[in-house]
């Protein structure tokens, strides 16, 4: 996917930024290190990681500092926490998902913390499970055999056809209703273009990014259709006492949310709940196809499992291999928080202000936490589970109190679509194909072109 981790190199032979922090190579006068970041991305990031625990870049004027060692994440995510604010981020993408989960801060946000998470309570997730593997076989079950399929595609649209009616399953027949019997391929395209343009917006300076460029004009009306979906799906929730699911319990929640509020969490569920899905999943069947022992392997284990039951515990070995591939596959090249104030990380001083940025995806392969770290390995994971690593070095999900509340939803999402397709269907990657990763809003294939032959069932 991108180059060797040469993990945490020396200090002292590097130019440094105030307060001794070394400063990224190869920046330019007034647009600061974009340049490299825009053609380079995760690789660029990846090439930072030798020169220290902390390291300035800039993206034209601003100051961001790289977070490379566990250590320094874990601080800025949990220690000290309460000093940083989403940042830069999500100030751009606020006025197009709203002020949900993924985007508020302080007390605002812990208030609607506490209403969401009832939602996604275990026993709740148990539910939406059953809900999960029903959608997926049926929908992995008409998969045509033989002919090529693009699985990034097949992957996305599952992932909204899961996730939706978790969120607003209304009733046939209501207005929502329909509406939503049409999502898959219209919501996954919006929100293709959607994600793709905040990251845009991010990394090019403030009066280039709204520039009306044909990709933006559909940015902003992919935008628009995506909030006018979950408006309409507020209405119908709150003129149907009927329904249920997670918006319902959001509306009914004592001292609950806003129409506006809720319509907000709704699209935060939409590109948090599809996009890291969807991607993780199109990276697995990318493994799985070049490796048929493990999707025997995953197969007998899905047949040999309780009908209907998608749990680590219940599928331990793919439970370690959606854990192998969340390390080398990581979607999340780029995330951050900014310091509401002059904050002390280890050894070095990141000013009121500055970015606090770290790559999820580099930080897994750091060979100090994870020997070899380019080869694909679910059975590290038992020689070295997740418990006994240093905090922080594995992300997956994020930490602290911004950890996804979504994390056991997206779990059973992956552990159903994966027992569907391996007790289905070999994959084969179609002859010729060089799958590249390609890093926009996330780290995703640039296209997966597959065919499917039946596997035996006896």
């Amino acid at each position: 996917m991108f180059g060797h981790s040469c993990g945490r190199g020396r200090l002292g032979l590097d130019e440094t930024a105030a307060g001794g922090v070394p400063l990224a190579p190869d920046g330019v006068p007034f647009v600061g290190h974009s340049l490299r970041l825009a053609r380079g991305r995760a690789m660029y990031l990846q090439g930072l990681r030798g020169r220290g625990d902390v390291v300035e870049m800039r993206l034209g004027r601003r100051a961001f500092y790289v977070l490379n060692s566990p250590e320094a994440i874990h601080d800025v995510l949990v220690t000290q926490s309460g000093k940083f604010s989403k940042g830069m981020l999500f100030d751009r993408v606020r006025p197009y998902i709203g002020n949900g989960l993924a985007s508020s801060d302080g007390p605002f946000h812990l208030r609607q913390r506490r209403i969401v998470q009832p939602a996604f309570h275990r026993e709740r997730v148990a539910r939406y499970s059953e809900m999960f593997v029903e959608v997926a076989g049926a929908r992995v079950g008409g998969w045509p055999a033989g002919r090529d399929m693009d699985m990034g595609r097949e992957m996305r649209e599952l992932a909204v056809a899961m996730l939706v009616p978790a969120l607003f399953p209304f009733t046939e027949g209501s207005e929502t209703g329909r509406a939503i019997g049409d999502l898959g391929a219209r919501v996954s395209r919006d929100l293709g273009v959607l994600v793709r343009g905040v990251l845009r917006a991010t990394i090019l300076p403030p009066a280039l990014a709204v520039v009306p460029t044909p990709g933006r004009r559909r940015f902003l009306a992919s935008a628009a259709a995506l909030r006018r979906l979950a408006e309409s799906a507020v209405r119908q929730a709150r003129s149907s006492p009927e329904s249920h699911g997670v918006l319902a319990l959001l509306l009914a929640h004592e001292g609950g949310m806003s129409d506006e509020e809720a319509c907000d969490e709704m699209l935060t569920f939409l590109v948090a709940g599809v996009e890291t899905t969807s991607t993780t999943l199109s990276w697995a069947l990318h493994v799985l196809a070049g490796n048929p022992g493990m999707a025997d392997r995953m197969s007998a284990e899905a047949r040999a499992a309780e009908p209907g039951v998608v749990t680590p515990a219940a599928l331990p070995y793919t439970a370690r291999f959606v854990h192998e591939v969340l390390r080398l596959y990581q979607p999340l090249w780029f995330m951050g928080r900014r310091a509401l104030e002059t904050v002390r990380v280890g050894r070095y001083e990141i000013p009121r202000g500055a970015e606090a940025v770290y790559s999820a995806a580099t930080l897994h392969r750091d060979p100090a936490c994870f020997p070899d770290p380019l080869r694909f390995d679910p059975d590290r994971w038992l020689t070295r589970p997740e418990k006994s690593l240093p905090r922080a070095a594995y992300l997956p999900f994020g930490a602290g109190n911004r950890k996804c509340i979504g994390d056991g939803f997206a779990w059973a999402e992956m552990l159903a679509v994966l027992s569907a397709v391996t007790t289905r269907w070999h994959l084969r990657p179609v002859p010729g194909h060089r799958v590249r990763a390609v890093a926009d809003a996330q780290i995703h294939p640039d296209a997966l072109p597959m065919s499917v032959t039946p596997r035996a069932t006896g």
